[in-house]
């Protein structure tokens, strides 16, 4: 699929370029990407909000690039809840029911509101409107109201972001629930990598119009494709490096044993390769000596920065109660462990 917009100047901007996705049904599905790589385009093209300038969008055996979005199987859920604040809780799960032509006090209707408070945990909350509500809570509802209709296809567009830390990871646990629960296929967009990671059965992470790697998240963080999914799935160091009799050496001459290497190098081959920072520890032996030139306490994790005699720079994350050297411009060595070190292409 294809979209392409005009901008103000006369000049024609692609923001979808030969996207081909298959969404299994049931599963929860992460649009993972930066400001302006597309997934969002992607998303209200789904929901019938934007028109592709080529290819087309399937739900089931019905292709609905043509239809209006009244008439997709889809709901959307969008950064901003957009709930009436003069409804309770209630009359805003119910608006949707209502708008199918359904009477408000139907049982059908009090039946499935009532499921819906319970699916969000927001039971003793109908008869409250939005205002005495939490952002948490009020996230909820709209969630809810979106459930009611009982759509195919749910698209959440980064629903969590405007959600304080500790706030936004409990309804990451809560939504992930919810659409096992529910049953129906979640497609999520986030640009937060650590969210994705935690509720995405796969990921398709995008880059400038274009999917860089779809696969399940382990995958993703072990094996990833190129160096964009390497720099944006955690974090990642990176070294220049040149295969050297089944082993290979940085261009700072530090030798990687081969047993370091995820999988051998063709013989004088030039590559960049990428080293978990966790895939470090500090030992009296290790080939990377030099000074600690930032050190981070991230409470679970210290996180150390150590420039190598070449000016190799390599950070590394070590125990919290790591009890040796620790601050900038103490002096430390740093081991690899086996199978850490993969070729990273372009």
């Amino acid at each position: 699929m294809k979209k392409e917009f005009i901008t103000p100047e006369g000049d024609t901007f692609t923001a979808l370029d030969g996207i081909n996705l298959d969404i299994v049904p049931g599963e929860f599905f992460v649009m993972l990407g930066p400001s302006g790589c597309g997934k969002t385009t992607l998303l209200r093209s789904i929901a019938g909000l934007e028109q592709p300038t080529s290819g087309e969008i399937w739900l089931g055996n019905e292709q609905i690039d043509q239809l209006p979005p009244y008439k997709r199987r889809v709901n959307t859920v969008f950064q901003a809840y957009a709930l009436f604040p003069h409804l309770t809780v209630r009359q805003n799960i119910a608006f949707g029911l209502e708008m199918q032509g359904l009477k408000a006090k139907s049982p059908e209707v009090v039946a499935r509101v009532d499921e819906m408070l319970e699916l969000v945990g927001l039971s003793e909350f109908g008869n409250r409107h939005p205002a005495q509500l939490s952002g948490g809570q009020q996230q909820r509802v709209a969630l809810a109201r979106a459930l009611a209709k009982k759509p195919d296809v749910l698209l959440l567009d980064e629903p969590l972001s405007a959600l304080d830390l500790k706030l936004r990871r409990g309804m990451q646990t809560e939504l992930k629930r919810i659409q096992m629960e529910s049953g129906i296929t979640f497609v999520f967009v986030t640009h937060d990598q650590e969210e994705a990671m935690s509720m995405g059965d796969r990921i398709a992470v995008f880059n400038r119009g274009q999917v860089a790697q779809l696969g399940a998240p382990r995958e993703l963080y072990a094996e990833p494709a190129n160096r964009f999914v390497a720099e944006f799935i955690g974090e990642m160091n990176f070294l220049s490096v040149t295969e050297e009799g089944g082993s290979a050496r940085t261009d700072g001459g530090v030798l990687l044993e081969q047993a370091a290497l995820v999988s051998p190098l063709k013989s004088a081959e030039s590559v960049t390769v990428g080293i978990r920072p966790e895939h470090l520890h500090v030992s009296p032996n290790g080939s990377f000596a030099g000074e600690i030139i930032a050190s981070e306490y991230i409470g679970t994790d210290l996180r150390l920065c150590v420039r190598h005699a070449s000016d190799e720079k390599l950070w590394a994350r070590v125990d919290a109660d790591y009890d040796g050297p620790r601050n900038v411009g103490d002096t430390v060595s740093l081991a690899l462990a086996a199978n850490s070190v993969r070729a990273v292409r372009s």
